[in-house]
């Protein structure tokens, strides 16, 4: 997920680990990463505008720093989304996340959840996204584009959600369930048992948190759902008071154009690396590549300022010249290069040509060959 908003103009993203069971940290590790990357105060708490919680474990946090991410929430009006329900189906994960002040902060009713039995990961499901119009358009706008109403016929690995009172199922997961929770605000077509929660919001204090029934599932892979993204960028705009795009096609596809820039600016820079070490003037390069960073910033600003089809102009103009610049690298790769290859070209060839002279001159003139004597054994 930290990819995805990463490139996206109006998230300055922050990532601090908060697991070490499926990460590459110890415990201590993730620990000292929240002592030195947590804010240290509860104003500072507040720079920010919306927190993630992603299958966090909730024992990593200290008293401290639970209370001001509650406080955050409730009283400072951050929004925030947290993931897999109850963070995992394994008691020793999912219990202390229920205890957890922070908890209570999310719509999804932990405690519920953790005191029901329930096995959900061999049901095939599908999510429908809830047509209430009393419900805002957040992932309405997505319902009938390819992906978003996803089947999946397969094993499927998940959680149990259950909302608190209050709390709306903006798209649900349908399958063989035996239960049903419609959350406030149910679509029309909401049938129990069946239907629980896949995604819910709900208003807390001063604050707007998302529950996800899970973030490990093949619905938040982009192969299957190129829309998840948009989503994941859409609750934010919504829990931020910001105006949700209209055009959810074209801001899709600004979005991807912004990820192009990133990957074909990389691209460019390593040839320029590349060659800069074989003493290639790389200096036109980076100058047009300056050129074209005023151009993405202007884009950048008209994307945050919501003014999304001058933005996507743009960008077109940007990515036009970046394509241009990548060919002009690649001949200064290939300029750069050329000398090598014709260095080396004469340096085997000279080599083959003394190693030939000398065989020539040993094997075949042998000029400095004498011929061995005729021997003879002793007393023949």
């Amino acid at each position: 997920m930290y990819a995805w908003l990463k490139v996206d103009p109006l998230i300055d993203a922050r990532l601090v680990p908060g697991s070490a069971q499926e990460g590459p940290w110890t415990e201590e590790q993730v620990q000292r990463f929240l002592r030195l990357y947590f804010p240290r105060s509860y104003q500072q708490m507040l720079e920010y505008e919306y927190v993630i919680l992603e299958s966090i474990e909730a024992w990593v946090f200290n008293a401290q720093q639970e209370r001001m991410l509650y406080d955050g929430f409730y009283n400072g009006g951050l929004g925030g989304m947290q993931s897999r329900s109850v963070m995992s189906m394994h008691a020793y994960i999912s219990v202390p996340w229920a205890n957890s002040i922070v908890s209570d902060a999310f719509p999804n009713d932990a405690d519920a959840v953790v005191n029901m039995e329930y096995r959900l990961h061999h049901d095939p499901m599908k999510v429908v996204i809830n047509t209430n119009p009393n419900v805002p358009p957040v992932f309405t706008p997505y319902k009938d584009l390819p992906g978003v109403e996803f089947y999946y016929g397969g094993e499927y690995g998940t959680n149990l959600a259950i909302p608190k009172e209050g709390a709306v199922v903006a798209s649900y997961s349908v399958g063989p369930y035996k239960y049903g929770f419609p959350g406030a605000l149910p679509d029309p077509r909401f049938e129990s048992p069946g239907w629980i929660p896949h995604i819910m919001y709900w208003e807390y204090g001063n604050g707007t948190t998302w529950t996800h029934q899970d973030m490990a599932g093949m619905y938040w892979n982009t192969d299957w759902n190129p829309y998840a993204p948009d989503m994941i960028v859409a609750e934010i705009i919504f829990s931020t008071g910001r105006k949700l795009p209209e055009d959810v096609s074209m801001v899709h596809g600004l979005r991807t154009k912004f990820t192009g820039y990133a990957s074909l600016r990389g691209f460019i820079f390593a040839i320029v690396d590349f060659v800069d070490r074989f003493g290639a003037n790389t200096a036109s390069v980076i100058r047009k590549m300056a050129r074209i960073g005023g151009t993405i910033k202007e884009a950048e600003q008209l994307y945050r300022d919501q003014e999304y089809q001058e933005s996507s102009s743009a960008m077109d103009q940007a990515l036009a010249d970046l394509d241009l610049l990548r060919d002009q690298a690649l001949e200064l790769k290939d300029r750069a290069l050329l000398w090598i290859y014709v260095t080396e070209w004469f340096a085997v060839s000279g080599v083959s040509l003394v190693v030939g002279f000398v065989l020539w001159t040993l094997m075949v003139r042998r000029r400095l060959y004498q011929e061995v004597g005729t021997t003879r054994l002793v007393g023949i």
